[in-house]
């Protein structure tokens, strides 16, 4: 194991706090002039490109996004279905390597490993620096957040830190900078122009960090604390002994979405449940609680990828850090609102493990293979196979003559068995949840599931080619809840359609168009659902 930093001085490198806002309330820390947040071995900051090696770069990522990929595929499918199925092969041993991780994660169970702890931290006074990052964010949102965090009980000392970043509208954010006036423990800066998104504006709170504070605890603008959370967050570090804790995520008036809030918790019982044993533990993004000292060694929150969490908690395992999984609830957030904002979120999540998969090779081999588990948790290659498929499809329906008509076959059923194996191993976790969840709920975490196959998949080859696009916010207001059917799965309903009418000849073609229908299908009553969430917090 790598040896550990010492008790080195939290303050940060100069480099890594630089000039990136101006218009600072006058609650602010001028320590916080901005930050953001190049993270080890990120390179440039996001945003700032030069040279024309840079902007020729640029270019040829535009050309490999996701949309443009598929489309190549597909029209390889048609034209040359020989080497298509090349591509198809590959892609399905991938896709039955990610399959079996998943059942792994189901079926094993998970072998806790004994881990030597230093007790020289044992009596350090724990001061804890909350950071609640804001963008826009409706007020009252924010105001029940602090109050839960003001209502703490029996809590370690602790500060909090309110940074808003890159909200235009002062309605907005006057409202949270007036209410923490006048409050001892908490403290409000707002930037503009700040970049790195969420990573950006919590690098600008690390570094308005009171010294004396011995953790970073990162909240979520949305999730209001149950009163013991800062108390219990306490207790897991010194019965962990660990440089970082994370807690799990959970929803607040969620009932009418119970099936959402199951395929979202999947996550946490399985493959955190599973890494927490092994000691491979990653972040998740909020409740979590950090280590000052190795927050600093890892220079902070990177922004380089669209989950500066999964990347942090990976560069903490590379500097020999440890970290737990506690599996109560500390607190109650938001579920999406709609399913825009819900696909937003999966393909954050694939699209941003995936950009964090480099750096698994400093980490130890048994280690490695946990957190590939978790990284990967999101991944599937549902986009290749769909685009083998309406290819090889279209080449028997339309092209002229035999030629090659052996091969689109073979190409339609294998395609058709990859998309099969990825719907089979994404529901198989999830039945596997009847006997505690019921079968509505495990019928309606499928359907969630199902629905969001396609936005995982593009997010699943935008991180393999580095093309995602920029961070994307997910709305807490209802008013901006849409319940419209998104244009890419109406469009492959309408090819499953014309696919179940005319199969070419090939019977297997009939089970890839259901496939390719069924995330269609799905989104009605996920959007049913979330539908009726907006309406129970409305009430």
């Amino acid at each position: 194991m790598p040896e550990r930093p010492g008790r080195t001085s939290p303050i940060l490198p100069a480099e890594f706090v630089r000039a990136a806002g101006r218009g600072m309330s006058d609650d602010a820390d001028p320590l916080a002039i901005g930050a953001s947040g190049k993270g080890r071995g990120s390179g440039a900051a996001p945003g700032v490109r030069s040279g024309r090696g840079a902007r020729i770069r640029g270019r040829l990522r535009a050309q490999l996004r996701s949309e443009r990929i598929g489309l190549a595929l597909a029209l390889l499918a048609c034209l040359a279905p020989g080497a298509a199925i090349l591509v198809m092969i590959v892609v399905l041993v991938a896709q039955g390597s990610l399959a079996s991780g998943h059942f792994w994660t189901l079926l094993v169970r998970p072998r806790v490993l004994p881990v030597e702890r230093s007790d020289r931290d044992a009596d350090r006074a724990l001061v804890f620096s909350v950071h609640v990052a804001t963008c826009d964010e409706p007020p009252a949102l924010v105001i029940a957040t602090l109050e839960s965090l003001d209502a703490q009980i029996n809590p370690p000392d602790f500060e909090v830190i309110v940074m808003d970043n890159n909200t235009a509208d002062p309605a907005v954010w006057h409202p949270v900078r007036d209410w923490c006036r006048g409050r001892r423990r908490f403290r409000f800066l707002h930037r503009d122009r700040v970049e790195g998104a969420k990573a950006g504006a919590l690098n600008i709170a690390f570094a308005a960090t009171h010294p004396k504070a011995t953790h970073v605890v990162v909240v979520d603008a949305d999730y209001q604390l149950t009163p013991d959370f800062l108390a219990l967050a306490a207790g897991a570090l010194r019965r962990h002994r660990a440089d970082f804790v994370q807690f799990p995520q959970a929803y607040r008036s969620a009932e009418p979405a119970a099936g959402v809030v199951l395929e979202l918790s999947d996550y946490f019982t399985r493959h955190a449940r599973f890494a927490d044993a092994a000691d491979a533990m990653l972040l998740t993004g909020t409740l979590s609680v950090i280590d000052r000292r190795a927050l600093a060694a890892a220079d902070g929150w990177s922004a380089a990828t669209l989950t500066e969490d999964a990347a942090l908690g990976l560069r903490l395992r590379a500097l020999g850090y440890h970290g737990r999984l506690d599996s109560r609830v500390g607190g109650h957030g938001l579920l999406p609102l709609d399913f825009a904002a819900l696909e937003r979120q999966r393909y954050r999540w694939a699209a941003g493990n995936l950009a964090s998969l480099g750096d698994i090779a400093q980490l130890p081999s048994r280690t490695a293979a946990h957190v590939f588990a978790q990284l990967t948790a999101w991944t599937n290659l549902a986009l290749p196979a769909a685009a083998c498929l309406a290819g090889g499809w279209a080449h028997l329906m339309y092209a002229d003559g035999a030629a090659g008509a052996g091969s689109a076959r073979l190409l339609v059923e294998l395609a058709t068995l990859c998309l099969g194996l990825i719907i089979v191993s994404a529901v198989i976790p999830l039945a596997a949840c009847v006997s505690r969840a019921g079968v509505r709920a495990v019928v309606a975490a499928s359907a969630t599931r199902i629905a969001l196959v396609p936005s995982a998949a593009r997010g699943t080859i935008d991180g393999l080619f580095g093309t995602a696009g920029a961070f994307q916010r997910t709305p807490k207001s209802p008013k901006q809840a849409r319940d419209s059917l998104p244009f890419h799965l109406a469009a492959l309903a309408l090819l499953g359609a014309t696919m179940l009418a005319d199969p070419a000849g090939v019977p297997l073609a009939r089970l890839g168009a259901v496939l390719l229908i069924a995330p269609a299908a799905s989104f009605l009553l996920t959007s049913r659902h979330l539908a009726n969430y907006r309406a129970a917090l409305a009430s």
